[in-house]
């Protein structure tokens, strides 16, 4: 990865997003390497996607009906949510998780999907962003979903359970204590070290492995949340 660009990329940044591709493609907890790979197939899709742009462009996504321009056979309410994770996060309601549980995934499967399209999404928007040919989807390994162990988690009244407060957390993290980010995804620990794997090394909180200074780092993470309209 971004062997052909002519921008200085962090040697930790290439090797971490190597390892997340790898790591879409491995078999998860919940879902098999195709299918982790086609989640990000259908994420790639949803940029193109025409009922997505029309729903973007709506005062409300739920206003308007249609077909997702699709590309792989992932079940029809896992697709829908993909597109709106992807093209339209800041409009994504409850009424969305809820679908995606009622069309009969669990909420362990649901946490996987969103880390492997966020991950991907890492991937692929510093690739877009360096100018740089989007990668190869990821290669898929055979085999079933591996399974876990059940995580320590507590029900605090959010949408999925969440990991207990641990302060052992930061260490994957590299941010102090327990984010709710990743506490969030906490019902599936796979799913909290693959998406910081992809997106450690880009921002911490602390030990910050990159040429700017903790306080540079925060004003530009902050400019572009604004810009973004980015409500976390």
């Amino acid at each position: 990865m971004y062997e052909d660009t002519r921008y200085p990329v962090s040697p930790d940044v290439i090797a971490r997003h190597a390892e997340a591709w790898r790591l879409i493609g491995a078999p998860g907890a919940f879902w098999s390497g195709a299918e982790r790979v086609q989640m990000v197939a259908e994420a790639r899709a949803a940029t193109a996607c025409e009922l997505c742009a029309r729903r973007l462009a709506a005062l409300s996504p739920f206003a308007v009906d249609g077909e997702h321009d699709t590309v792989s056979d992932l079940p029809p309410m896992l697709i829908d949510m993909i597109h709106r994770l992807r093209t339209d996060p800041g409009r994504y309601t409850r009424a969305v998780f809820d679908g995606v549980l009622a069309g009969g995934i669990s909420r362990e499967r649901y946490i996987e999907a969103v880390s492997v399209v966020n991950a991907a999404v890492i991937v692929d928007t510093m690739h877009a962003a360096l100018g740089l040919t989007l990668p190869d989807l990821p290669t898929p390994e055979p085999g079933p979903a591996a399974g876990q162990s059940d995580p320590d988690v507590v029900d605090d009244g959010a949408w999925v359970p969440l990991t207990r407060v641990d302060d052992r957390t930061a260490t994957v993290t590299g941010l102090p204590g327990a984010p709710n980010i990743a506490r969030s995804m906490g019902s599936v620990p796979s799913a909290v070290a693959l998406f910081f794997t992809a997106f450690r090394g880009h921002y911490a909180l602390r030990d910050i492995p990159l040429g700017v200074s903790q306080p540079q780092a925060e004003f530009i993470a902050s400019r572009v949340s604004a810009l973004n309209q980015c409500f976390y």
